[in-house]
């Protein structure tokens, strides 16, 4: 960030008088509600670090560190008694006062917007720190709880010339939209590449199945020896090994055995089993794989359609976390959203599964009067907010159809959906949600 640009958003800081509620909403982004309802965002990406204003911002976690409780137990509800940049360096220091019933709380509050140092450091009153987003030793300084904090001395600062600001709020909003776009072309280009490469390790492995009609027919002709040699084994001999026989439509075939015809006809029969299963099995294998490669194509659908970096990230995290030991369930894909679980069903017996394994409590979701796959949004008993509605809503057409067009989905609490048969569901109590496809 540069200094002058810092400067300028330092003095329109100082208007604010409080810090309503302050959070971490990403793993290097704090979000800051002042007094009066404006939402500022502290983006500390030490490649890119700055400072935005953003109404689409979806928050996917809910961070729990010793930073975090520490962030939000000294500054939320707190009072801002000095915002300053520091001299000669892209430091912000916000110095607030909490106020509690035996006693004041004094935090400094640090935003280091400085390279690949870039952080944030929370120190009290003397200084000594309480936490930070990065800690770190190096020849200039130690981060570290407890220690007290060594300042940055002032430095020359070089960087091309900055226009004045004339309407602060109505830069941080262009600000989002300018780094919003850079990093989500790369966030797609990433995910879809690497959508790209699974969906074409699970088209060449339905390529190298053996087909079903190949296992069925070599099946078939096992099964025919087998019935053969039986029809016959009145008249050879246990030593016999090398002879002709005709089946059942009048045909010679010539045998070639390397054990008595008794025993070969038995493996010949549970030859013609294992070929039937082994075809079953390819059916049943196939089907998994096609299913998996169509989810892949329809999530890569949805993140090429997506705004939102964190809603990227929601649908195909850097690792495929499994929270709280859920077991994988064949047709049934999580996402997760803070503390809700989005589960969506993408066969008829995923969603039979999902119908009986939801609680009262949970929310559903479906197409309004068409076939469409099942959502279940696991609320453990919260309330659902309209950022976790509107992606599982999302989450629901885009598993459901190719088309695009604007769709309804309709929403309810589970325990307000009665199962007729197997899928095929009635429901009251609903909302229901515009979704537009692109």
């Amino acid at each position: 960030m540069k200094y002058k640009i810092l400067v300028q958003i330092g003095n329109f800081l100082k208007n604010f008088k409080k810090i309503a509620n302050i959070k971490r909403v990403d793993d290097r982004i704090i979000l800051i509600e002042f007094d009066n309802k404006t939402k500022i965002f502290f983006d500390m990406d030490k490649t890119n670090s700055s400072i935005y204003i953003s109404d689409d911002f979806l928050e996917s976690k809910i961070y729990k560190a010793p930073f975090d409780v520490v962030m939000s137990k000294r500054l939320n509800s707190s009072f801002i008694e000095i915002c300053e940049i520091l001299e000669s360096n892209r430091i912000l220091h916000l110095r607030c006062i909490k106020k509690g019933s035996y006693k004041n709380f004094i935090t400094n509050l640090y935003f280091e917007f400085t390279g690949r140092f870039t952080n944030i450091i929370l120190t009290d009153e003397n200084d000594t720190i309480l936490e930070a987003l990065s800690h770190y030793e190096n020849s200039a300084r130690l981060i570290k709880v407890g220690k007290i904090l060594t300042h940055l001395q002032p430095i020359s600062i070089k960087e091309k010339p900055s226009k004045d600001i004339d309407d602060v709020v109505n830069y941080l909003k262009n600000e989002f939209q300018k780094i919003n776009l850079e990093r989500l072309n790369l966030v797609k280009n990433s995910k879809i590449l690497a959508l790209d490469k699974k969906i074409e390790n699970i088209y060449q492995n339905i390529n190298s199945l053996e087909k079903e009609s190949d296992l069925l027919k070599k099946s078939e002709i096992s099964n025919q020896k087998g019935m053969i040699l039986t029809a016959n084994l009145h008249s050879l001999n246990d030593w016999d090994r090398d002879f002709t026989l005709f089946d059942f439509d009048g045909n010679s075939i010539k045998f070639n055995l390397n054990f008595n015809p008794k025993f070969e006809a038995k493996m010949a029969f549970e030859e013609s089993k294992k070929l039937k299963q082994k075809a079953n099995g390819i059916k049943f294998e196939k089907e998994i794989l096609e299913d998996k490669m169509n989810f892949y194509v329809n999530l890569k659908e949805l993140i090429k359609s997506s705004n939102s970096i964190n809603e990227i990230n929601i649908l195909l995290p850097k690792k495929n976390k499994k929270n709280n030991g859920d077991k994988t369930v064949n047709g049934v894909e999580n996402f997760y959203i803070r503390d809700f679980k989005i589960s969506v069903g993408k066969n008829e017996k995923a969603n039979i599964f999902l119908l009986k394994n939801s609680k009262k409590d949970d929310f559903w979701f479906h197409l309004k009067d068409r076939p469409s796959s099942h959502v279940i949004v696991k609320t453990n008993k919260q309330n659902l907010d309209i950022d976790t509605i509107f992606l599982a809503a999302k989450i629901c057409v885009n598993f459901s159809v190719k088309q695009s067009g604007k769709y309804l989905v309709d929403f309810t609490k589970r325990g307000n959906v009665k199962v007729k048969d197997g899928a095929f569901v009635n429901y009251t109590n609903f909302d229901t949600i515009d979704i537009l496809k692109p």
